[in-house]
């Protein structure tokens, strides 16, 4: 069965790219299913059990650093951060300015 990554502006498909892993939304997990499904910022988005993110998706440290088998594992509270979202879909932060306090007291 080929995976392909349900992350915006990622076409990646495990018969195409043999170096990534992909990873199933955890949905059983409803807590970290939510911290996904609004990281992926799609609107009216529902996982199936089929949907899959590539490894691109995912810091180094949201692996473990020792497999076996050769492929990558997330570890369990792993979620997706890496994404390309256009501009208009990227939160802008805001600088906060800081205030400067006088001396009241003699």
């Amino acid at each position: 069965m080929v995976n392909f990554c349900s992350a915006f502006n990622c076409a990646s498909s495990s018969d195409v790219r043999k170096d990534l892993s992909f990873h199933k939304f955890p949905l059983k997990d409803k807590e970290r299913l939510q911290k996904w499904v609004h990281a992926v910022r799609r609107k009216d988005f529902k996982p199936s059990s089929n949907t899959t993110l590539c490894s691109l998706h995912f810091n180094e440290t949201d692996f473990y650093s020792a497999v076996v088998s050769g492929k990558k594992m997330l570890i369990k509270s792993a979620v997706p951060t890496v994404f390309d979202f256009p501009n208009h879909l990227t939160p802008k932060i805001k600088e906060r300015r800081i205030l400067q306090r006088e001396e009241i007291w003699p």
